[in-house]
């Protein structure tokens, strides 16, 4: 899956397995928890055995996590 993280600090792209929508957003808010958002994105993908990508907003993702209100949504494109 590929994932978009949206943040106060810039947009991320990280690729990695995930279950479901649910399961993403477990996985966010124990990080958040655990280092806040500053910290993030090092931590989630070292836990969690994702790749972190250079961000391209012209690329379609599966999922984005927002640090800035703390929500997983999945985007439609039209």
């Amino acid at each position: 899956m590929l994932i978009e993280i949206e943040s106060f600090y810039g947009g991320t792209l990280i690729s990695g397995k995930v279950r479901s929508i649910g399961q993403l957003k477990s996985r966010m808010m124990k990080i958040i928890h655990e280092v806040g958002p500053e910290q993030f994105i090092d931590t989630f993908c070292h836990r969690y055995g994702y790749d972190i990508y250079p961000y391209d907003n012209n690329i379609q993702v599966d999922y984005v996590i927002d640090l800035d209100i703390y929500h997983v949504y999945q985007p439609s494109y039209n």
